[in-house]
């Protein structure tokens, strides 16, 4: 039905009800405003036939004004959703009275208490702004969040009511309402993080819900800052994000570090200033009362490298307008940053002190049980709808995408589903079509997208799946199943986490080919491989960066081996002199004897072993075994092999690659 607006008598503006003689005087009937407002309209005979009262706040909210019509319809109680979670910005207060506005404290459960009295039942929407009085105060309120675009307030809803109002000092007897009631890990959605999640809780968060004074009697202070960090892909922004739905604080604030930098002087610190005057100004007024404020920094290594690092000096101010923020001499109790970054080593220490970023999260490369978990959170949807193959075993994809990040992980379903889609899609006569809109995403699919999508913390094909031809000698065979041996010590024992083996010999004796076939077949899924080449042209300094980069990034794998070929061009070695770089080696002697949380296995390979000994590099390894040139026995073995090889004269031992390329002229 269509009616005309009103204004309602002074009394009743003060609630946002809806008033109206269409129904029985003082019953309450529950309508829809332009088929999207539930509101709540109760009977008055006193209303003009055909008209209905609102108030101002209630106009505004729906676009309307005096005079114009309004189109309703009826709503039936028993469908009409309760409110579980509801959070309030008390907007302003003023005196009913026209005295003049002093500052008024109250306590934020009492209001609560009196608000829930005062809405009891009514129906309300999410973004409205509604009416309260209580005693002589005039209240403006703003839903500034629902768990539902609308519903009914009852008993049973859970408000967290907020201020930052001049005239309202409002006091919370305890933080218990910073989590919200209905919070669960499992709800998150982030696989394999919950053991990182808790420890974030407990040591960021626990603290806050109790009472302030009770934490002064300890003589406590909250952890402000908290940094996570890891490799990239491994949930670091996906944790900032879900921070939202953890607390029943203030949205969190994301900034890029990148974004805070500005070209015009002094305005990078401050951006980094106006980040924190929401949380200085609460805190002024409100001291150890106030709300939780919690500054998120993606990607801050932008922004805090070490001190001394940057020419322009910009850095420096930046970290340094940061330290006093966070634990200045004026610091603030109510607030958290936190920081995220692939690359700790370059952040500030200063910053990563007790006081500042005090928490160190390492978020790294997610085990088998979380591989399982980030499966079913990204085939959960298409498993509802009935779109993944009942025979799909999440389980054993879950063992074949070993290192892979989560978001590897979600490209290897998305790439699955695309190989689905594509069998759907067919040319008739020179047109592209979809036969049908009913597939479903095979096992075969998914095994399709792994192939398909490597993981970057995985085996580096470029470099070790060269397309040769492998002849198996006797002497070859042993000294690939002494690295197998080697290899399976490590894998087996607690007492030490890192192993090394070094292959030396005459130059062509066939040792690359060696270490690379003895590292693939160790099946472990992090395997890379530092060439000579890959140093060509890098200073001295980037050189040794590169080295540390890559071991680096196989101390955050399970299993990993690292190869080094030509260990004497690794370090420049060159007889002329003799000279050679003492930094790049410094460097390997440290890395092979490295112990981390994870299993390292390091194979050498060098053509100059009495260097390698002079430079006490051999000491370094844990196993060093020779690579001899091919003798008559191996001769046989080839010529078993291939044929071609009967064709040549041997008369003494000679190298695997001279033999080989006697064969060519053949």
């Amino acid at each position: 039905m269509k009616l005309e607006i009103t204004r309602p008598n002074t009394t009743k503006a003060r609630k946002a009800y809806l008033y109206s003689s269409e129904i029985k005087h003082d019953t309450i009937q529950y309508v829809i405003l332009e088929n999207q407002y539930l509101c709540t309209m109760k009977g008055d005979k006193n209303i003009s036939k055909g008209q209905i009262a609102m108030n101002n706040s209630l106009r505004r909210f729906i676009g309307k004004k005096v005079g114009d019509n309004v189109y309703l319809e009826y709503y039936k109680k028993d469908i009409i959703d309760e409110i579980e979670l509801m959070k309030i910005n008390i907007l302003a207060i003023n005196k009913i009275s026209a005295e003049r506005m002093t500052p008024v404290e109250y306590d934020s459960e009492l209001l609560i208490s009196e608000i829930k009295d005062y809405y009891m039942n009514a129906g309300l929407n999410n973004s409205q702004v509604i009416d309260f009085c209580y005693e002589e105060y005039y209240f403006y309120l703003e839903i500034v969040d629902m768990n539902i675009l609308s519903g009914m307030l009852t008993s049973k809803t859970n408000i967290s009511l907020e201020s930052n109002h001049p005239n309202l000092i409002l006091n919370q007897s305890i933080n218990s309402d910073l989590m919200r009631p209905d919070f669960a890990f499992e709800k998150l959605d982030i696989g394999g993080l919950k053991k990182e999640f808790e420890q974030m809780f407990r040591r960021a968060f626990v603290q806050r819900l109790f009472d302030p004074k009770t934490i002064q009697k300890l003589g406590m202070h909250h952890v402000k800052g908290i940094m996570l960090y890891g490799p990239p892909g491994t949930g670091k922004t996906l944790i900032a994000r879900k921070l939202g739905s953890l607390l029943n604080s203030r949205a969190p604030k994301i900034v890029n570090g990148p974004e805070i930098l500005n070209k015009y002087v002094g305005q990078s610190e401050e951006n980094i200033r106006n980040l924190f005057a929401e949380a200085e100004n609460e805190y002024k007024m409100k001291g150890d009362r106030s709300q939780l404020h919690i500054i998120i920094f993606d990607e801050i290594d932008a922004i805090c490298k070490k001190r001394g690092s940057d020419s322009s000096g910009v850095g420096d101010k930046v970290v340094n307008q940061l330290l006093s923020k966070i634990d200045g001499v004026d610091s603030l109790n109510n607030i958290l940053v936190i920081g995220m970054t692939n690359r700790l080593d370059l952040i500030d220490d200063a910053l990563l002190r007790p006081g500042r970023f005090e928490i160190k999260l390492e978020i790294s490369l997610p085990n088998l049980k979380a591989r399982q978990e980030i499966f079913q959170i990204h085939t959960k949807q298409m498993q509802g709808n009935n779109f993944l193959d009942e025979n799909v075993n999440l389980e054993s994809l879950s063992k074949l995408t070993k290192n892979y990040t989560g978001a590897e992980i979600a490209a290897v379903v998305r790439n699955a589903v695309s190989f689905s889609l594509q069998r759907k899609v067919q040319t008739v006569d020179d047109k592209t079509v979809v036969k049908d809109e009913k597939f479903t995403i095979l096992e075969n699919d998914l095994l399709q997208a792994i192939r398909e999508i490597k993981p970057a913390f995985g085996v580096d094909e470029s470099e070790l799946m060269l397309k040769k031809v492998l002849y198996e000698t006797t002497h070859f065979v042993n000294l690939s199943n002494l690295g197998k041996l080697q290899i399976d010590k490590l894998q087996k024992t607690d007492i030490y986490r890192t192993s090394s083996l070094l292959f030396y010999g005459k130059p062509g004796t066939g040792k690359t080919t060696l270490a690379v076939r003895t590292a693939l077949s160790s099946q472990f899924p992090f395997i890379k491989i530092i060439k000579p080449k890959d140093l060509v042209g890098l200073p001295e300094h980037e050189k040794v960066n590169y080295i540390k980069a890559k071991f680096n990034d196989a101390y955050k794998s399970e299993e990993s081996i690292i190869v080094l070929d030509e260990i004497e061009s690794l370090i420049e070695y060159v007889n002329i002199g003799p000279r050679f770089s003492n930094n790049i080696l410094q460097a390997l002697k440290i890395f092979i004897k490295e112990e981390s949380d994870n299993k390292l296995f390091v194979i050498g390979t060098t053509s100059q072993i009495e260097v390698m000994a002079a430079a006490d590099l051999v000491n370094c390894f844990s196993e060093i075994t020779e690579v001899k040139e091919c003798d008559n026995t191996d001769f046989n073995d080839l010529c078993e092999q291939d044929s071609l090889f009967k064709s040549i004269n041997f008369t003494k031992n000679i190298s695997i690659r001279k033999l080989l390329n006697q064969l060519e002229i053949q």
